[in-house]
């Protein structure tokens, strides 16, 4: 059954929101498109890029090349500066996956407008990894939901210090090939290895489908991608992200599951690049919703969506 987009568009009109794609998806097909660009051309999906990672993540583990308790800073033990903190020693996969590193402040930005703030390309040390070892850790692992853009490029680097291949070319037969996303593009880090926390590019056709393996958890075209047990923990709440008398205060505050946040509303969960990167999972319709845009009222738009499309997938 086809969706009326039209409202959707009105409002996004209405609002003056910056979208240029929207793709709704319904019982394994698209029901509904709206272009507000020409052309559907690759673009950054930013922090998106995480949900893709956690994928990745989800994939090691399924061929057992760690596990959500092993230790980052033992697999990635050659990069640890002469003085670290032994804290390090604790930290593992679950942690870094539910950005609950132990760290009391963001690492690695890649956009800030806080002054004396350096982004991650600007750093004086190129190995990312030596550097996020070298922040101290002023919080218990798993204590405290810190967004932390370390915490996705050790997972990256680990997957590359146990098979020897970027994270790229190790996920080109195991998600982009099977999905067909010919040629992926994706940003690196200093030394040339694949980075964790941006950097993907794809189309908003493309993106759309990797919102669709969420919503089908991890299965595509038949074939389980990912393990369905893992896809069931990575989508789900792991821990509270809201900060303290912030709660309910938006969907940025409804919990954080591996790389992926949740929302309040109809048991719903997203993937989330900065400027309006949204792939927005409804599994109770067996739908979902993906924005590419440029646009940073996040909750704008997530209302947009469920004053107008939502109501039409129940």
């Amino acid at each position: 059954m086809k969706l009326d987009i039209v409202p959707f568009a009105e409002a996004i009109c209405q609002k003056k929101l910056g979208v240029n794609h929207a793709i709704v998806q319904q019982h394994g097909e698209v029901t509904a498109a709206f272009h507000f660009q020409p052309t559907d051309r690759r673009c950054e999906i930013h922090s998106a890029t995480k949900s893709v990672v956690s994928l990745a993540a989800g994939m090691a583990i399924d061929e057992g090349l760690f596990t959500l308790d092993t230790c980052p800073a033992d697999v990635l033990s050659s990069h640890l500066p002469d003085s670290y903190d032994p804290a390090w020693h604790k930290v593992t996969v679950r942690n870094l996956l539910t950005m609950c590193s132990g760290h009391s402040k963001k690492l690695m930005d890649g956009y800030s407008l806080i002054p004396g703030t350096v982004n991650r390309d600007d750093l004086e040390n190129k190995d990312w990894v030596n550097y996020t070892f070298s922040q101290p850790l002023d919080l218990k692992p798993g204590e405290k939901f810190v967004y932390n853009n370390s915490c996705p490029h050790l997972i990256t680097r680990m997957i590359t210090q146990l098979t020897g291949t970027n994270v790229l070319d190790w996920l080109r037969p195991r998600l982009f090939e099977p999905m067909e996303i010919h040629n992926p593009q994706w940003g690196t880090d200093p030394l040339g290895y694949t980075c964790g926390p941006g950097g993907l590019m794809l189309s908003a056709r493309e993106f759309a489908r990797l919102t669709r393996l969420f919503l089908q958890q991890g299965e595509w075209n038949g074939k389980q991608l990912v393990s369905r047990e893992y896809m069931a923990q990575a989508v789900s709440k792991q821990v509270e992200n809201a900060p303290a008398g912030k709660e309910g205060s938006d969907d940025s505050t409804a919990g954080y599951g591996f790389f992926v946040w949740r929302n309040y509303r109809d048991n719903a969960y997203y993937l989330f690049g900065w400027a309006g990167q949204l792939g927005i999972v409804l599994p109770d319709y067996d739908a979902a919703v993906s924005l590419t845009s440029y646009e940073f009222q996040t909750q704008a738009l997530l209302d947009a969506v469920w004053d107008t499309i939502v109501p039409q997938l129940r």
